[in-house]
């Protein structure tokens, strides 16, 4: 049987920060009334936004490595939110805990949109992945941000649920597209030992595989 694992777990690259807020209706009318005298445009490569205190608690402005982002920092300076764009067009989403560290990302990289939930430490512990063609995939890593299980559905509705150990895949189950179940186990060096499978008639077999992979016994 084939296990599929066409989805990585992959966390995002794009580094950048979310600005969020309401707006008060007397500001809108203050906007009314200066409209004719306000500026049609300003240029600038970089606006900061500063409280009462001269506290930094918004910064906008575009990266060295062309990413356009807007980032909010808490009270104390700590980044926790934000939006970038980099310059080939990824966009992302960051969320980041009281000690800046990153705990929530989206993004959408080479068409693929990926959720990436990550631990106090900043490693992934699971992401969410849909790929253009509607494959879509869910994966979940142990503490060092080893992949330990997924489970992915394929374009054409296969499903694939694999379980890991630290370096290889041990365990896997799938659906063919024609509804065949079928059960893998694998070695540590990640080669099918054993399977159980249940063909198009509803007839089951259990198949052993040598250390090379190679069907030794089958029953029936």
């Amino acid at each position: 049987m084939t296990i599929k694992e066409r989805i990585g777990f992959v966390t995002l690259t794009l580094a950048a920060a979310f600005v969020g807020g309401a707006v008060s209706g007397h500001i809108f009318a203050a906007r009314t009334v200066d409209a004719a005298n306000a500026p049609r445009m300003i240029t600038a490569q970089k606006f900061m936004l500063v409280d009462a205190r001269g506290k930094t608690r918004g910064e906008f402005n575009v990266t060295r490595a062309g990413v356009a982002q807007i980032a909010v920092f808490d009270g104390t300076g700590t980044l926790r939110a934000g939006l970038g764009v980099a310059a080939a067009g990824a966009p992302a989403l960051g969320i980041y805990g009281h000690d800046g560290k990153p705990r929530a990302e989206v993004g959408l990289t080479a068409s693929v949109a990926r959720v990436v939930l990550f631990d106090a430490d900043a490693k992934p512990q699971a992401t969410l992945g849909v790929a253009p063609d509607g494959q879509s995939g869910l994966g979940l890593m142990d503490k060092s941000g080893n992949p330990r299980a997924s489970i992915i559905v394929e374009a054409d509705g296969t499903p694939t649920l694999r379980l890991a150990d630290q370096n290889h895949g041990r365990i896997g189950m799938d659906i063919s597209p024609d509804g065949r179940p079928g059960l893998a186990l694998l070695g540590t060096d990640g080669k099918t030992r054993a399977s159980l499978t249940v063909n198009g008639e509803g007839v089951g077999a259990l198949t052993l595989f040598d250390a090379s992979g190679n069907p030794v016994n089958s029953i029936p």
